[in-house]
């Protein structure tokens, strides 16, 4: 599959999937006219990232979920209790003002 189908199949920018390959998050593979060739198993990656970034998620917890080294319920556990923090700040300064 080509990246205007990925493109098109998840609705990230063309841009934000080389990102993500430059990031070491996906791995198409490169013919030999050098374009990448990419799987459906990527698009599924892809799809995981996308819907992470959206929660939040940064980059390096995405990365540690992938090498396995954290599991998707632990990471959100990390991120709900950052997220809880982040409303206590948010909630302290409106009453502030």
């Amino acid at each position: 599959m080509h990246i205007k189908d990925i493109e098109t199949r998840t609705g990230l920018s063309r841009a934000n999937i080389r990102y993500y390959e430059q990031e070491g998050l996906v791995h198409p593979v490169r013919a030999r006219n050098g374009y990448r060739d990419y799987s459906e198993y990527d698009v599924h990656v892809l799809e995981q990232i996308k819907l992470m970034r959206k929660l939040g998620l940064p980059l390096e917890e995405i990365r540690m979920m992938q090498a396995g080294r954290s599991t998707i319920a632990d990471s959100m556990r990390r991120h709900l209790v950052t997220l809880q923090r982040e409303q206590q700040n948010l909630e302290e300064s409106m009453q502030l003002c």
